[in-house]
């Protein structure tokens, strides 16, 4: 059993299809993203911008962690995800976010729960806006997910796009 179906549960059959596929499934994936980037996410080493760019993400669970690699140009952007209680924690960089998966009409937003920075909890006044959101369409599994700065409000890194399940 993979990660969204363990936390989910039964609930797992409420997802579209193509959220299933995708989650109940190791293994690489194509499709393509649109990816707009801060100068500050770049320093750190995330892609440039672009447009419908070819990407694949591939996934594998080691010791009930999902390890996600998205391939966009020629960077990488990682990610380690487990489950923490009735949630879903996702590390990428210094960053880990706690969030809840909540099912609307087959799709999957996820929904803050907590926020550390280099495993420090930070407080909510602190913590970047993050709006993700995964639905299925026309057989194809789709992705969008926006990361703004705490207070100031502007978009640190936001990307979308569509993959094959």
């Amino acid at each position: 059993m993979r990660l969204y179906q363990r936390i989910l549960g039964e609930r797992f059959t409420e997802l579209a299809p193509e959220i299933q596929a995708l989650h109940a499934q190791v293994g690489i994936k194509d499709g393509e993203i649109t990816l707009r980037v801060s100068p500050l996410m770049q320093l750190l080493g995330y892609p440039p911008p672009c447009k419908d760019a070819p990407m694949w993400f591939a996934t594998r669970e080691e010791d009930d962690t999902a390890i996600w690699r998205r391939q966009i140009k020629d960077r990488e952007l990682r990610s380690e995800l487990w489950q923490a209680g009735p949630h879903i924690a996702e590390r990428m960089g210094a960053v880990t976010v706690t969030s809840a998966l909540v099912i609307e009409a087959g799709a999957v937003r996820l929904e803050p729960k907590a926020v550390r920075f280099f495993d420090i909890p930070l407080p909510r006044m602190l913590w970047p806006r993050v709006e993700a959101r995964e639905w299925g369409a026309n057989g194809k599994y789709h992705f969008k997910i926006e990361v703004r700065a705490p207070l100031a409000g502007f978009v640190l890194l936001a990307y979308e796009g569509w993959l094959t399940p």
